[in-house]
């Protein structure tokens, strides 16, 4: 009678314990698809993020400075990517890679200056881009030009594209809004 008794209350315990072990895999089922999904969402909001910044000169980053959440940093970018770089600035030190959708960015150190060089995976530069300060703004009609354009400038960038002969600059105000000058003062329109 005891051996009967212990095998009743055996087999509801036993039942109770097999059904939170389902529970607890199903939840770690729906754990996982729920990271997925997590990520794919994550991914999408990525490049959405990307095409709004090629699209919108209102915003302040340049492309070659995506919000850090976009860039992975690459340990491994293709050899024909670093030889690039090394041949268009052989003094280039420091250098740090990130990768974002198949384009190679390389942030270093060129004498006073850290520019940025995005470069396509073949090997092929898009553009340099390099941060001055407003002396360094080649010529001095510069600001005859920010009086009669009515802007106030906070940020000045340099764009040196291999397929164009003169530099561009990017001026930002501080309402966020891009201007592109060529190295005359005139404005040209200037897109990734």
């Amino acid at each position: 009678m005891k051996k009967l008794l212990i095998l009743l209350l055996a087999v509801p315990f036993s039942v109770c314990t097999m059904a939170q072990g389902n529970k607890h895999s199903n939840e770690k089922g729906n754990k996982n698809k729920d990271k997925e999904k997590h990520e794919r969402d994550n991914e999408e909001q990525e490049e959405k993020d990307h095409d709004q910044l090629k699209k919108s000169d209102k915003d302040e980053s340049d492309v070659a400075h995506y919000p850090t959440k976009h860039h992975k940093t690459s340990k491994h970018q293709p050899k024909k990517v670093a030889a690039a770089l090394l041949s268009d600035y052989p003094n280039a030190t420091n250098i740090v890679w990130k990768k974002y959708k198949g384009d190679y960015t390389a942030t270093f150190t060129n004498g006073v200056h850290r520019p940025t060089a995005i470069y396509h995976a073949n090997g092929q530069r898009h553009d340099t881009r390099t941060h001055l300060t407003r002396q360094e703004l080649p010529g001095t009609i510069w600001d005859g030009i920010f009086k009669r354009d009515n802007i106030t400038p906070i940020r000045y960038v340099q764009i040196e594209r291999p397929s164009i002969a003169q530099n561009i600059f990017r001026i930002l105000t501080a309402n966020n809004v891009a201007y592109y000058y060529d190295e005359n003062g005139n404005k040209v329109s200037y897109n990734y």
